[in-house]
């Protein structure tokens, strides 16, 4: 079963306000089995909306709208529906008095132009809305229904959950067909790189299917898989992660919504280890992402942007701190191994980064070290990154947190914290 969803506001549009429903509209009906395939937002245009709708029935058997029924004269989408379905918009009366219910319960007097609102297309099966005073309405057509609920999240959320989702499931038969995803997280590789390693599942793959998705620095595999029933789903699900887990094997750093962060600092928790950071270049991204945890297992976090507050961490002198900068590696580990003593952590974690070139008005090429002392020895790693600062900052802060996530995978069973 398949779905389209419209989003309608100007203010979409204009980026006044983010668009959060449609993502939880996807989720929403995927876990009830249907397929959304399309998402459109059109401004508070008659004309366009109804063009939309239009195309949106042509294409799907649902058609859910959100935003666009409220009591203001740019509030068209009952309107957009009663023409595309050819019924005219009549006056009800039990939706009238559950709207000045809520004024009064609120303690506002209602306005005129709130009787707009009980206006739904004819025959269409009104949503009463407990949560708000725009009801939504359901218009069934011989091949197709429409739903249209308010844009508010939270009154969409609970019409969503309580009516819109019992109906269809009873409409379209849908009590035994589910949709489940999972999504691995990946770093260490990026997007195109790991896309290689499993391009034929991605291609070939229907049931389920597996597609990627990439931000800065992080890579998330989705599995998704249509089933009669959760085991079969989940069954189909873990066959294929399997598939991608040994092909990928220690880039995947989690699942669903973990973070890289979340997982090293339950890992440090769990070995009983401790970590001190010092940042010179990503002005505190790392500290901020492992502070973000509420892990005790961070116990410092330093962010020396200077030379100055650099050489004075070390306690040099001008001519030994000009002479030890020449080095960026043996630099990187003096900071990371004072960090550790300084701070009696079991790992000290130290970056730095030096700018190569400019490369356009705000993009540069940039020379990045990573250093990771520890009673089992010290590591060290180097790349050049490119781009604007703050998505290498971001890049620069993922490499370094990957680096001790695997330095405790491959290193933990024959790490001596004692000795």
């Amino acid at each position: 079963m398949k779905a389209e969803v419209i989003t309608i506001g100007s203010e979409l549009l204009l980026g006044q306000i983010i668009d959060t429903n449609s993502s939880y509209l996807a989720k929403c009906l995927a876990q009830n089995g249907i397929e959304l395939v399309q998402t459109t937002t059109v401004g508070d245009d008659l004309q366009r909306m109804k063009e939309a709708i239009k195309d949106a029935i042509a294409r799907s058997p649902i058609v859910l709208t959100t935003g666009g029924i409220g009591p203001t004269e740019d509030d068209l989408t009952r309107e957009a529906i009663s023409d595309v379905t050819q019924r005219p918009l009549i006056f009800q009366p039990h939706l009238m008095e559950q709207i000045e219910a809520l004024f009064k319960r609120r303690g506002f007097r209602m306005a005129e132009n709130n009787r707009k609102q009980a206006y739904i297309p004819e025959e269409a099966i009104a949503i009463e809305n407990p949560k708000g005073t725009a009801p939504g309405f359901i218009v069934e057509g011989s091949d197709y229904v429409t739903v249209s609920i308010p844009g508010v999240p939270l009154e969409m959320e609970y019409l969503m959950e309580n009516t819109v989702v019992p109906y269809l499931r009873k409409r379209f038969h849908l009590q035994d067909q589910i949709i489940q995803y999972r999504v691995l997280r990946a770093c260490g590789l990026g997007e195109s790189a790991i896309g290689l390693q499993i391009k034929d599942l991605m291609k070939e793959s229907r049931n389920p299917s597996v597609g990627t998705l990439a931000s800065v620095g992080d890579i998330r595999i989705r599995i998704a898989a249509k089933a009669d029933n959760p085991e079969e789903a989940s069954g189909l699900i873990q066959k294929m992660e399997q598939e991608i887990r040994n092909r990928l094997g220690i880039l995947i750093y989690g699942v669903d919504n973990e973070t890289l962060q979340e997982n090293i600092s339950r890992d440090l928790e769990r070995l009983n280890l401790t970590l001190s950071v010092v940042e010179t270049f990503t002005g505190g991204v790392i500290s901020q992402k492992l502070a973000s945890t509420g892990s005790a297992s961070f116990v410092q976090g330093v962010v020396l942007p200077t030379e100055t507050s650099q050489r004075h961490f070390l306690n040099l002198s001008l001519e030994d701190f000009n002479g030890l900068r020449e080095d960026s590696r043996k630099f990187t580990l003096s900071l990371a191994q004072k960090a550790r003593n300084e701070f009696k952590t079991d790992f000290g974690l130290a970056m730095v980064a030096k700018i190569a070139e400019k490369q356009g008005k705000e993009e540069y090429r940039i020379e990045t070290y990573y250093s990771l002392s520890s009673l089992a020895g010290v590591e060290n790693q180097e790349y050049f990154l490119g781009g604007e600062l703050s998505m290498v900052r971001e890049r620069t802060a993922i490499i370094a947190l990957d680096m001790l996530r695997k330095i405790l995978l491959s290193s933990y069973p024959h790490f001596n914290k004692g000795g």
